[in-house]
């Protein structure tokens, strides 16, 4: 009982929290009306255990800053509630109720709205390692090829492009609607695993440990990489801002600063010596779900990890 009042307050803050944020928005916007403060709009966390939202969070502040210089001073803004990546890019239409969302990318919406040409991750969205119970670390050890990890089940969200991507491969998915629902299904043993990207997978695994019990662990012996970019989004009308943060992570590639983050931030710390994954085995993919792109902008960190060499990325502009 005493758990779950917790559990209440804790929800109850978080309500409160996102009304305040709801009500800076409002404020903010009638403001900008009248001084020449820019605000920017972006998404709250889809869930209580979103542990990379602030990573982006971060890399649009870093933005912002180095771009102040040029296009003035700005506020980025959470909007009030969490929603399904669908319904972000509804609210992203016309920027009416977002200005600015970062999401895998696929062609639809490639095509549908502004992409910002700057890979947020540099590239390795697509290096994917396996979330799994622990008891079943032996029976991973022994898959050396991919046609054997075709007998197991992943589970994944469905609507991220990966679910696509790895459905394409011919390996056997079990869908869910909600971020957390993959963890219960797998701490159930209702799927086998669920493939994270290697810079997240660490950091859920500390926090479902406090939530669902210390059963799950992180796989990397073996990789399954594919070409997919993690990207910045905004509506077609808004070249403005696209051109802004364009600018900003540009800045921040150029002096160095976006890479200190990536080795100080709490989600891709654990990626650094990149000489580490040399001896990994990789299980490629084809992604035919994006227009893949050929700029070293798409795979600036990629290209770093020594079995960058040993990939072949069909580029399918």
């Amino acid at each position: 009982m005493k758990e779950f009042s917790l559990r209440r307050i804790y929800r109850f803050t978080k309500m409160m929290s996102y009304l305040l944020m709801f009500l800076t928005m409002i404020a903010c916007r009638v403001c900008s009306a009248n001084e020449s403060l820019q605000v920017i709009r972006t998404i709250a966390p889809q869930s209580e255990n979103d542990t990379s939202h602030q990573y982006f969070i971060n890399i649009i502040q870093l933005a912002i800053d180095k771009s102040t210089e040029k296009y003035g001073e700005a506020q980025l803004v959470l909007s009030p509630y969490p929603m399904t990546q669908a319904r972000w890019f509804r609210l992203l239409e016309d920027s009416t109720y977002l200005d600015i969302i970062w999401s895998g990318a696929n062609k639809e919406r490639q095509d549908s709205y502004l992409e910002i040409p700057i890979d947020l991750l540099g590239g390795i969205l697509g290096v994917r390692a396996l979330i799994i119970r622990k008891e079943d670390r032996l029976k991973f050890k022994a898959i050396k090829s991919l046609q054997k990890l075709k007998t197991l089940t992943a589970c994944q969200a469905e609507h991220w492009p990966d679910a696509s991507i790895l459905k394409d491969a011919g390996l056997t998915l079990l869908t869910v609607n909600k971020f957390d629902t993959n963890f219960i299904m797998l701490t159930k043993g209702q799927c086998d695993y669920f493939p994270r990207g290697i810079h997240e997978g660490y950091s859920e695994i500390e926090r479902y440990h406090v939530l669902l019990g210390d059963n799950l662990t992180l796989f990397d012996d073996f990789l399954i990489v594919y070409p997919f970019n993690m990207l910045f989004f905004v509506d077609k009308g808004n070249p403005l801002l696209a051109k802004r943060i364009e600018h900003g992570l540009k800045m921040a590639i150029g002096d160095g600063s976006f890479v200190k983050m990536l080795q100080q931030d709490p989600i891709t710390s654990h990626l650094f010596p990149l000489e580490r994954w040399a001896e990994t085995q990789i299980f490629q993919l084809d992604n035919q779900v994006q227009h893949t792109r050929s700029n070293p902008e798409y795979t600036w960190l990629l290209r770093q990890f020594p079995f960058y060499e040993r990939l072949d990325f069909n580029i399918n502009q």
